[in-house]
């Protein structure tokens, strides 16, 4: 591991600790967005989620077309045009005094975020050479993004940030650091080898490459139930928590949150050890295997006192840990190399769960209540498994 680690150049370096900066600042408010939407503005659960899906699915959408222009016009551009739309949306997120403006910021954080997460992981690949370290920078900036996530909710309850709007303008200085930095590293590194990917390929010319490809198509498929059912830890967990009348949420939620990061943290380089010589696809099975014990529990234990409500979330957070950065290896592995951006960013349409998940889960709280919220969790997860499987038989690739 230590090996593979000193081989990380700067940008490398930039990647990983910005995910960090960014995801300790941004978990301390973004999760809370759903409170700001009932209590300032006075959406129910239904409306609350078509808010977050309407957003979400914008930048899904713009998502692929972000990979196709990483690969044509340079990955580095397209990072540091979605750095600057990023501390425009939290300025404006952090100042909105009314719904259609924060709206507006949602919606333009939501086409930011993938121009600058998805050519980041791809500039990460282009960057080293050796497998085993660009699967070991992979992992490395997911425990980053989830040491971040730990310590950004309970620091910031501690420092009275955690739900504020406020926190917004924090996240906005923290993007324009990065901004900064990159325009710095990006001038003085250049990646191993650029994009291959010839001026004459068009988006027409990428889509049959992906539609012919039916390992990858099945895997966007199950990525995206995936995102449906794990999306239910932001939004939905905070309107269940809201609908069983919890006396502190914030904090509960807090503590539930940190303790899926911290559980990643802990468990994420232990686990990846435990399942080293177990192929990417069947690691990922076993991961979405823990998703659906975790869901099963939150179905079946109560929310006060808390103590099983949070064994629940240790459970699911092990299948976390294994899951999404083994999800990262397979897309690397199964790529077209000339077209890994589009890749990277086709996959961005299983994130559309992400923007289905508050709609599918404030549904189903509104009109069915929050113990078949997490039975259907569960079912989904136990489909996605399955889907994994058929991928695997499916790829004519080494995975």
């Amino acid at each position: 591991m230590l090996a593979a680690v000193r081989q990380f150049n700067l940008t490398v370096w930039l990647v990983i600790l910005s995910t960090f900066a960014g995801r300790f600042v941004l978990f301390m408010i973004w999760p809370f967005l759903a409170i700001l939407l009932y209590r300032k503005f006075g959406l129910n659960e239904f409306e609350v989620g078509l808010f977050l899906a309407l957003a979400t699915a914008a930048g899904v959408v713009f998502g692929f077309y972000v990979g196709y222009l990483s690969d044509k016009l340079g990955r580095r551009k397209i990072m540091l045009a979605g750095l600057v739309l990023s501390v425009i949306a939290m300025i404006i997120l952090g100042t909105a005094d009314s719904l259609v403006m924060l709206f507006a910021g949602t919606l333009l954080q939501s086409l930011a975020r993938p121009m600058v997460e998805d050519p980041g992981r791809a500039l990460m690949t282009d960057m080293l050479e050796d497998r085993d370290v660009k699967d070991m920078a992979l992992h490395v900036r997911y425990f980053a993004l989830n040491v971040g996530a730990a310590l950004g909710p309970m620091l910031g309850a501690a420092a009275g940030l955690t739900g504020e709007q406020t926190t917004f303008l924090l996240l906005g200085a923290v993007y324009g650091l990065y901004l900064a930095a990159a325009a710095v590293v990006f001038n003085t590194e250049r990646p191993l080898k650029g994009s291959a990917m010839a001026a004459n390929f068009s988006v027409g010319d990428v889509l049959n490459v992906l539609r012919r490809d039916n390992a990858f198509l099945l895997f966007v498929f199950a990525g995206l139930l995936a995102s449906i059912a794990y999306g239910q830890i932001d939004a939905g967990l905070v309107q269940y928590l809201q609908q069983q009348s919890v006396t502190d949420i914030a904090t509960l939620y807090a503590f539930l949150i940190g303790t899926n990061a911290a559980t990643i943290v802990v468990f994420q380089f232990p686990l990846l050890k435990l399942t080293a010589r177990i192929s990417p696809f069947l690691r990922a099975m076993i991961g979405v295997a823990l998703f659906a014990a975790g869901f099963l529990g939150f179905a079946l234990t109560p929310v006060e006192p808390p103590f099983a409500l949070l064994f629940a979330m240790f459970i699911l957070s092990l299948g976390e840990a294994i899951l999404f950065p083994t999800m990262n290896i397979i897309i690397d592995r199964l790529a077209v190399p000339e077209m890994k951006g589009s890749y990277f960013g086709a996959f961005s349409f299983s994130v559309f769960g992400f923007a289905l998940a508050p709609l599918v889960g404030g549904s189903l709280l509104y009109w069915l209540g929050g113990f078949v919220l997490w039975l259907f969790m569960t079912a989904l997860a136990v489909v996605v498994a399955l889907l994994f499987l058929l991928a695997n038989r499916f790829s004519d690739r080494t995975v």
